[in-house]
């Protein structure tokens, strides 16, 4: 499943995919994550099927609707006792979730989460 958007200023358009590896279902999120981009996904998407694992390694950048959807994403498995891994996580993409108050999602040095 796929959601993608095409901005018109040019950056490379964003995309959050419902894929699989070898330890199971994640979300692969690509390019500039936007409002426009989180309402395809939503609408291709139920929450139901939302993993509890996210590649943020391609993001080029992460608006405010970008954060809101990780902080959605979060809440599923947190209902269950469990934790949203956020895999891969770009250094530029750091502050912004420090600042949306998702630095527990953080990886730390040592690979584990806070």
């Amino acid at each position: 499943m796929t959601a993608g958007a095409h901005p018109a200023d040019g950056a490379a358009a964003g995309e959050v995919r419902w894929t699989e590896d070898a330890t199971g279902p994640l979300l692969t999120f690509t390019g500039r994550i936007d409002r426009e981009t989180v309402r395809r996904f939503r609408l291709l998407v139920p929450p139901a099927s939302w993993p509890a694992r996210a590649d943020l390694s391609a993001v080029t950048a992460l608006d405010v609707a970008g954060l809101e959807l990780l902080v959605h994403l979060a809440r599923k498995p947190a209902r269950t006792g469990s934790r949203l891994q956020l895999l891969h996580v770009p250094e530029h993409l750091r502050p912004a979730l420090q600042r949306a108050g998702l630095s527990q999602l953080l990886a730390r040095p040592d690979a584990t989460p806070h």
